[in-house]
């Protein structure tokens, strides 16, 4: 018999985070937990603000959970009828780490991985803000990757002064839907004259087949018009890659198939977050070894983490304790 318990908790963050169209102050989670006998297993998802996502549904279909356990319906099965996104994210995530403490085996072998990094490299984020503000966040950050948040103004301002800042960084953007096709059009050739090696969801999701006439020297990547495997036929042609977050798809079963996916199609994989602690890092870690590039700064951005947390040194996040998942 397993015992199903979650709540939703909010994480503040160091200082508020902008990007386009909208600045955080705190993050909220859900958490949940499972036992079974002696053994304690847990997930985390985050709600996104960029999504429809509320507390309110989330408590509902978690609750909808707890009520068909105690009809005798099987956890697994009540998960896979969850919708995708936070809720299904932090269950499929708790069982995971239960199935892993359970066996005695870690989550790389029960995903059928043989790589298990010891260590990723991973970006960090610069908030948006005035171009001198960005350039000099730029400066004080260790790593070698850097994600730029932008919107559709300031565009190459933004970027050549963080470049100037920091000219042997390797520089992605993200536009979170902020941009026109014209802007993108604009700006294409000048981001890739500042080494811009990617663009992250220029256009609002639907618009993507405006991009199927375009020619940009620097690769996009879906984020926001990708959220599971079924969308991967849709976006071939238009993307480069995808961004994977474990909050869109649902938890880590998805996130596999997702990058497999994406792979099978020629497509470059990306794993990000909606930032989160180090339980909602954790899984994502896994997608991090199949993936290109890393955006998993999340908890760089919280006030406080979750014990153990992972470990962030000039760039490189450790793999995950087995205390704290998986």
């Amino acid at each position: 018999m397993i015992r199903f318990q979650f709540s939703i908790d909010r994480w503040p963050l160091q200082q508020p985070f902008r990007f386009a169209g909208y600045t955080i102050t705190d993050l909220e989670c859900v958490h949940v937990r499972l036992t079974r006998g002696t053994v304690q297993a847990q997930g985390e998802g985050v709600l996104p603000v960029v999504f429809d996502v509320t507390a309110d549904a989330v408590h509902a279909q978690l609750s909808g959970v707890a009520a068909g356990l105690e009809q005798g319906q099987q956890l697994a099965d009540l998960c896979a009828a969850l919708p995708p996104g936070p809720a299904r994210n932090a269950l499929d995530c708790a069982l995971w780490d239960l199935r892993a403490k359970e066996s005695g085996q870690d989550i790389w072998t029960l995903a059928g991985l043989s790589d298990r990094p010891d260590q990723i490299e991973v970006d960090e984020t610069i908030g948006l803000g005035a171009p001198a503000d960005m350039a000099q966040a730029a400066q004080l950050s260790a790593h070698r990757v850097l994600k730029i948040k932008l919107d559709g103004t300031q565009i190459v301002e933004r970027v050549t002064a963080i470049r100037q800042a920091r000219p042997e960084a390797d520089l992605i953007v993200d536009a979170n839907q902020s941009w026109t096709i014209d802007l993108l059009t604009r700006h294409g050739p000048e981001l890739a004259a500042l080494g811009v090696r990617m663009i992250e969801q220029p256009l609002p999701r639907g618009q993507d087949g405006t991009l199927s006439d375009l020619s940009c020297p620097v690769p996009i990547f879906a984020d926001e018009s990708c959220h599971v495997a079924a969308d991967i036929p849709a976006l071939r042609g238009l993307y480069q890659g995808v961004n994977i977050k474990l909050d869109k798809t649902g938890g880590l079963t998805e996130a596999l198939a997702l990058a497999r996916a994406a792979r099978d199609a020629g497509m470059g994989v990306m794993v990000g977050c909606m930032a989160g602690t180090s339980l909602s890092m954790a899984p994502a870690y896994v997608i991090g070894g199949l993936s290109d590039w890393a955006d998993l700064d999340g908890p760089l951005l919280l006030a406080g983490d979750r014990s153990p947390a992972m470990t962030y040194s000039r760039g490189r996040l450790a793999r995950f304790a087995p205390a704290l998942w998986g």
